[in-house]
């Protein structure tokens, strides 16, 4: 199919978070604004306080270093072995596009540069020369906050107290009309999902964003909804979906983070701690959000569109749009892994989940494994027949195919360029002479396997006693949606394993967070690695695996990849 053909087509992208959030800061013109990219309907930013001039500004206030905090690493998603192909993979827009209008694929033209995919990112300087014991053990007080019992307390909407306390935080009253805002990335956007659909902006032609704003609905005044609405369509191409807190939280804290999420990572518990798995609340939140959703998505709709679902947190969508609109050519691509029958009987509402994402033309995933588990479960569960190339409904077949989303090879190179990488590169060389760095980055739940990488770490300690002050572990950690037991029992063994080890100079375990470090800092760790530890149990696509080695070009010994899977 021709590039002209492609862009004739609207593509609806439904995801949880729209990739553009709103502020309503008094001092909002001191964050990010986005401004329209010429020549492309890509927001950009126009420079944000999370940059690395800014870093070392903070630097010269404040000192949070250890002698062991390098400036560091931040954030992606998702990657097994990749299949090998005779021709390259074709795209899931390219795939859907053929059942609106006939015609022959063509291979996707180069992704071109894209915004920095961690522009959300805080920098939170650090200082690496002429650090103190003192400093040290501040920061490490620091880094290791003390536990919480699992539920006392959420980190966001999703990951944030800023979204908690809206009328602290925002400052604003939900009866107070809202004056001045601005548009700025959201922060817990689909960030894959966000920049594969930038790289591809010369293909596709007009795209519709639809999903929630990553603030409180109730911190936005009924009256002052149109208003957001049309700068967001306006500028951002985007529809918000208004969801209430109380159905955000029963959707996304409970039954996708706490039923969803393990279950599609086989980590099902054997007695689980929570009644989501018993009781049908949640659930009928997460049917609640999901129709809205679909109710969105049917208002918007016009002939010839392609809509396109994205990720777990909408498997309703596809039916609920394919009842209003049965001729509709509709798509759904999980973006994270899909277990066997038996681990995903284990959930009650099974057969409601599998019916909402066979209303799709087209299934997607990333892997063959997880296409042949979604097949294999439908046949079990539904007694539908699975073949090859999908499941038949008897007067239709849903195609089920996969997708593999890689990264933006270009848009990093040029990353790669700027000289504040360059300059960390430098720092953290000098800061770390004559050590081996191994390098992770992982969230903080019990799918990614931290836990399980640091008692390797320590057992290599243990078992090669030569190598104790000679290799330190830099862990970067992305926030969760509340602090669980899995890390409370991380911060116990980094504890230990740094009490053990650990001497006047040298601390074997480096643990930091996103909101630490800026995306030149990210990238400077990948480049000077020794190594890039990956232990997750079960993913998607592990993107930062191939940020990795992308970061290695040009190295004449490129550093291996540690991937257990």
């Amino acid at each position: 199919m021709s590039t002209a053909t492609l862009q004739k087509h609207r593509v609806i992208i439904a995801s949880l978070f729209l990739p553009t959030s709103i502020n309503f800061d008094p001092d909002a013109t001191l964050r990010t604004p986005l401004l329209r990219a010429q020549g492309s309907n890509m927001l950009v930013g126009t420079g944000a306080p999370s940059s690395d001039e800014d870093a070392h500004k903070i630097a010269a206030k404040i000192s949070l270093s250890s002698p062991v905090t390098p400036t560091g690493p931040p954030q992606p998603p998702k990657i097994p072995v990749r299949p090998k192909f005779d021709t390259r993979l074709k795209s899931i827009v390219d795939d859907l596009t053929l059942r609106v209008e006939t015609g022959s694929p063509v291979p996707t033209p180069a992704p071109e540069a894209v915004p920095n995919p961690f522009s959300s990112f805080t920098a939170m300087a650090t200082v690496l020369r002429n650090e103190s014991p003192t400093s040290a053990a501040a920061r490490q007080n620091m880094t290791l906050k003390a536990p919480v019992p699992p539920r006392t307390r959420r980190l966001s909407r999703p990951s944030s107290t800023r979204l908690r306390s809206p009328s602290s935080s925002l400052r604003i009253r939900p009866d107070v009309p809202v004056e001045d805002f601005v548009l700025e990335a959201s922060a817990h956007a689909n960030g894959g999902l966000n920049n594969a659909v930038n790289s591809a902006r010369n293909t596709l032609g007009q795209k519709l964003w639809i999903g929630v704003l990553d603030v409180p609905a109730a911190t936005v005044n009924e009256a002052d909804r149109p208003r957001i609405e049309e700068t967001l369509r306006n500028q951002a191409d985007s529809v918000p979906v208004w969801v209430t807190e109380e159905e955000f939280q029963q959707h996304y804290d409970v039954f996708c983070h706490q039923v969803l999420w393990p279950s599609l990572h086989y980590a099902v518990p054997d007695a689980p701690k929570t009644k989501a798995f018993y009781e049908s609340t949640s659930f009928e939140q997460y049917k609640a959000v999901n129709e809205k959703f679909a109710d969105a998505i049917v208002k918007e709709y016009k002939k010839g569109d392609v809509v396109w679902v994205n990720d777990y947190h909408l498997l309703l969508v596809p039916q609920m749009v394919r009842a209003k609109l049965p001729d509709a050519t509709i798509g759904f691509f999980l973006h994270v892994a899909f277990p066997s029958s038996e681990i995903f009987r284990c959930l009650a509402v099974r057969e409601s989940l599998l019916r909402g994402m066979l209303g799709a033309d087209v299934v997607g995933f990333q892997t063959h494994s997880y296409a042949r588990h979604f097949r294999q479960t439908v046949s079990r569960i539904l007694t539908l027949e699975a073949l090859p190339g999908g499941i038949d409904l008897g007067s239709s077949l849903c195609e089920v195919a996969i997708f593999p989303i890689g990264i933006d090879v270009r848009a990093l190179s040029e990353k790669r360029r700027d000289p504040m990488v360059k300059e960390w590169v430098d720092v953290l060389k000098e800061r770390y002479a004559g050590m081996k760095m191994i390098v992770g980055r992982d969230k903080l739940d019990e799918v990614q396997g931290v836990r399980q990488k640091l008692l390797a770490f320590e057992a290599f300690l243990e078992k090669y006693t030569e190598f104790q002050g000679k290799v330190v572990l830099i862990q970067v950690a992305l926030s969760t949606t509340e602090e669980n037991e899995s890390q409370v029992a991380v911060f116990d063994v980094v504890s230990r394993i740094n009490s053990r080890f650990s001497t006047l100079t040298y601390q074997p375990i480096v643990f930091l967070h996103t909101q630490d470090l800026t995306f030149s800092q990210y990238l400077a760790l990948l480049t000077v690695a020794d190594a890039f530890f990956v232990a997750s149990l079960r993913e998607g696509m592990a993107l930062r695996t191939h940020e990795f080695v992308e970061c290695q070009e040009g190295k004449k010994r490129p550093s291996p990849l540690i991937l257990i899977v």
